[in-house]
């Protein structure tokens, strides 16, 4: 059973304003001067210079609703026309320039689909807004400038911290372990709702994942807990309707932009039932498909190695026991021991009686090797099993 997903137009619109855009380095950043400072899907300039053509989305996701430019900040080389796009959300939009400039689109729009376009010939910083939702944040900048930049697709757009700030979001949420799961650079990643977690199945599993612009996220019902939905925190585009309690129900949405989307089930929410999507790799490089949001050790070793340890702890003492007992039953009785070290040898007769041995005598300094060795060695399988349990996420248990 598939629940209904956002309108495919604003995903296309948006996708295509990101499409092949790299990230300005930190020495080409420009001075926005606090521009930026109330712009919530602000994170850097996108880099498109050598492309002929950059499309900007009017009415993307940002600033508590469909008040956003997308991207808002981009940099273009002289004789780029950008072209602004209205995706039909968030009411009537306009582009007009801060001060003096040259953008002016006229009276305000709200069709989806509409255009308006200006080719930039001249260098500099280009700032503009949407009038009528400037005071939420509504704001974006043209940068032109000469020089190579991404055309076609280059490096990958970056997006929000290595260590996400969310503001207190998983304070009460049990199965969060303040990291971030790592999986950019996956087409799919799969969310289950329901999940073990807050005293019951009401969370999501995991609560908090990382992955890289245009993924699907799969939510996917475990059956547990009652019904459960997801929902985007404020105006967020995550909505899967109703609650469900079916077993194998899927909800999916395809992330574009790059930013933090924090999401709950309605029902439980006072439960601690929330989650996050962040969206896009950290600035300076970090994510590629791996582990959580702190790279763990991988553990490529399969299981019949841990088994193989185990026994070997359990055996290893009972082989050196077995050892120790056959030096001492091989080693002739001290009465027989010259003083020069050597045994010496006389043909038996057959009449001579055999000798009697009775019980070994105690040898303490081979019982305390024995047991100061099975301490070492169980001491060391602890470890190898502290850092394969805790580093690589394997139960070793079971």
């Amino acid at each position: 059973m598939a629940l209904r997903r956002r309108e495919f137009v604003q995903t296309a619109v948006a996708g295509a304003a990101l499409g092949a855009a790299g990230t300005v380095t930190a020495q080409e950043e420009p001075d926005y001067g606090g521009w930026f400072d109330d712009v919530s899907n602000y994170d850097g300039t996108v880099d498109k210079r050598g492309q002929d053509t950059v499309e900007i989305a009017v009415g993307a996701q940002g600033n508590n609703g469909a008040f956003a430019f997308a991207p808002p900040a981009v940099m273009v080389s002289p004789g780029t026309e950008v072209v602004w796009t209205w995706t039909g959300e968030g009411g009537g939009h306009n582009v007009v320039s801060d001060g003096d400039g040259p953008l002016d689109s006229g009276e305000l729009v709200s069709e989806q689909g509409a255009t308006y376009s200006y080719t930039f010939e001249s260098e500099g910083m280009f700032k503009y807004v949407c009038e009528p939702h400037v005071g939420l944040g509504m704001k974006g900048a043209v940068v032109v400038r000469p020089g190579g930049g991404s055309s076609g697709g280059g490096t990958a757009q970056q997006g929000p911290p290595a260590n996400p700030d969310y503001g207190g979001w998983f304070d009460d949420v049990s199965n969060y372990d303040g990291e971030t799961l790592d999986r950019t650079g996956q087409d799919s990643v799969e969310i289950a709702v329901g999940a073990q977690g807050n005293n019951g199945a009401f969370a999501f599993d995991p609560p908090a994942v990382r992955v890289s612009p245009g993924t699907e996220v799969v939510f996917t019902w475990t059956g547990e807990g009652g019904g459960h939905n997801v929902v985007s925190d404020g105006d967020g585009p995550l909505d899967s309707g109703d609650p469900v309690a079916e077993a194998g129900t899927t909800y999916s949405y395809t992330f574009e932009e790059t930013g933090i989307y924090k999401y709950v089930c309605e029902p439980h929410l006072s439960l601690g039932m929330k989650g996050a999507v962040v969206v896009g790799g950290p600035p300076g490089g970090g994510g590629g498909g791996g582990g959580g949001g702190t790279q763990r050790l991988p553990v490529s070793g399969p299981r019949w190695l841990l088994t193989g340890s185990v026994l070997f702890a359990f055996f290893t003492p009972l082989l050196y026991a077995a050892a120790m007992r056959h030096r001492e039953s091989t080693r002739p009785p001290q009465d027989l021991v010259g003083e020069d070290g050597t045994v010496p040898v006389e043909e038996a007769t057959a009449a001579d009686p055999a000798v009697e041995l009775g019980h070994e005598e105690f040898d303490p300094t081979g019982t305390a090797a024995l047991v100061a060795f099975y301490f070492v060695l169980i001491a060391l399988l602890w470890v190898f099993m502290y850092f394969v349990e805790f580093l690589g996420r394997v139960s070793v248990i079971g």
